[in-house]
């Protein structure tokens, strides 16, 4: 009778420890899925904040665009500004600012 109820719960515990193994391996499968998806969810999130970002840039620079067509098509001088060209200077650099400088004596 002893010898009977030793041997039940010796394969109770052996069946208790194999699915303890299994429920740790499921957990450890889980964690690495959560990790991975993440991962996945962050880049998906990093490449459609970039995405807006460019599209917001796209729709500032066609607002400027058809903002200036308008004033353009308004304007008295429509014509003129349309033949006319555009000419970018490039102003005097900012080193020889510096180079005038005078040290100062020290009494």
């Amino acid at each position: 009778m002893l010898s009977n109820k030793f041997n039940t719960l010796s394969k109770e515990l052996s069946e208790e420890r194999e699915l303890n193994k299994c429920l740790q391996a499921n957990q450890k499968e889980w964690i690495s899925k959560v990790v991975a998806s993440n991962s996945a969810l962050q880049a998906s999130q990093e490449k459609h904040t970039a995405e807006t970002q460019e599209l917001r840039e796209q729709i500032k620079d066609l607002m400027f665009h058809l903002q200036s067509q308008a004033t353009i098509n308004s304007s008295p001088m429509k014509e003129e500004i349309r033949g006319g060209e555009m000419h970018v200077v490039q102003g005097p650099s900012n080193d020889n600012r510096n180079n005038r400088r005078s040290p100062r004596k020290k009494k």
